[in-house]
């Protein structure tokens, strides 16, 4: 297949570009966290459900090497959890990625890559698997990026970049969710008017493939203008904002008479595929505001895009976060988090992925000395499915005790 060939060269570009790194400084940050967890409904149902106390251990790496032209990181991490009163759910994932740049006078040549192995019951974070069923079903997914990045005049600048994106469920996901892979070439231009705006454009396309018999295919073009400014040192905003068209094809079964059986139709009959085809249009538009305070900082984040879903279709959706982080003292910080995350099936047909995603996380932090960091926190979930018009929601809380050992250089 195409993106097995594609991540094997990626592997043996990055074993080629990387000779003239051995002989450098390599940096070595090693860390790990022991976090504890109760959630009285970690599988988002609408029907009565056990509380769970889970135990995860984790422990990450992260090298990194730079130079004046060169630069390359990775980061592995191993996330282990278990459950009491639900074993079934016990799971050990794996996460690794890494990244490589080489610069250049006028641009820079990027390539980057990642690998994770989880499950679709995840509770650090919103995505569209969230929520999506009500069981734990195994996920594996791959991406690739290559990107280039070269300056046509003192303040203009053009990026390419190709990305790729391979997602597989375990046999336990029951026919709900399906795999697929998604390709997304774009061109971005930019112009810097002055030390503190720029203005730029984004052309994309993206292409959605099912590993189903339905041969479904979605090919969405769009169009983005935006810009970006610094008001302050402190203080930043950029945004984007355009249109897009989506295509759709695939092959719908349809019931048709049976040959020599018509008069018994449709008691009697064959199925055959058909080909069906379609076509959307919508707004997209990509927002975020940064400001630095004396002793904290907001973020305010807000996007529209088309996405895929493992449901079968892409999805239109809607993404907004707001985030407030105040430091109380040297030792101790608290961050509020609020997110949304609206999907819709791109075509207007319902299915499991239209739903309504809130969640509120607010936490502490207190650093017990400069490699120890003790955190507590809350989450609390609600998911409003449109194929029920029962709401399902969860509460959480953790308490995590992180520990990184001193950065460690190795020379060779």
């Amino acid at each position: 297949m195409l993106p097995n060939r594609l991540s094997r060269g990626w592997l043996a570009l990055m074993t080629c570009l990387s000779l003239p790194l051995q002989a450098a400084e390599w940096v070595a940050e090693p860390s790990i966290q022991l976090r504890g967890e109760y959630n009285d409904n970690i599988r988002l149902t609408t029907a009565d459900t056990d509380s769970t106390w889970a135990a995860t251990l984790e422990p990450s790496l992260r090298l990194a090497r730079r130079t004046e032209v060169w630069e390359l990181g990775a980061n592995a991490r191993l996330r282990g959890t278990r459950y009491t009163g639900e074993r079934q759910l016990d799971t050990v994932d794996r996460f690794l990625d890494a990244r490589l740049q080489r610069r250049f006078e006028r641009g820079s040549l990027d390539a980057s890559a990642g690998f994770s192995r989880d499950t679709t019951l995840q509770t650090e974070s919103l995505d569209l698997d969230t929520g999506l069923v009500t069981n734990k079903v195994d996920r594996t997914s791959r991406n690739l990026r290559l990107a280039g990045r070269s300056m046509l005049s003192e303040r203009s600048f053009l990026e390419a970049s190709l990305s790729w994106r391979d997602v597989e469920y375990g046999s336990n996901a029951g026919g709900n969710l399906l795999d697929y892979d998604y390709w997304t070439p774009s061109l971005t231009l930019s112009h810097q008017l002055s030390a503190k705006t720029q203005l730029f454009g984004v052309l994309s396309h993206s292409r959605l493939e099912y590993d189903t018999a339905s041969e479904f295919e979605s090919k969405t073009d769009s169009l983005q203008i935006g810009a970006s400014h610094a008001f302050t040192e402190t203080w930043s905003l950029s945004g984007s904002v355009g249109g897009r068209r989506t295509r759709t094809s695939s092959l719908v079964p349809v019931a048709v008479p049976r040959p020599g059986f018509e008069i018994f139709f449709p008691f009697i009959y064959d199925v055959e595929l058909e080909p069906r085809s379609g076509r959307t249009t919508g707004l997209v538009y990509n927002l975020n505001l940064d400001r630095e305070l004396e002793r904290g900082d907001v973020r305010l984040s807000a996007t529209r895009s088309v996405t895929p879903s493992s449901t079968g279709t892409e999805t239109d959706t809607t993404s907004l976060s707001l985030e407030f982080g105040h430091r109380f003292t040297a030792q101790v910080s608290g961050r509020l988090a609020a997110s949304y995350l609206q999907s819709e099936s791109v075509g207007g047909t319902e299915t499991l992925a239209d739903a309504k995603r809130y969640r509120l996380s607010p936490s502490l932090s207190w650093r017990l000395d400069r490699d120890l960091v003790l955190k507590s926190g809350y989450h609390y979930t609600r998911i409003k499915r449109d194929v029920t018009d029962r709401d399902a929601d969860s509460h959480a809380v953790y308490v995590s005790l992180g520990y990184s050992w001193p950065r460690m250089a190795v020379s060779r």
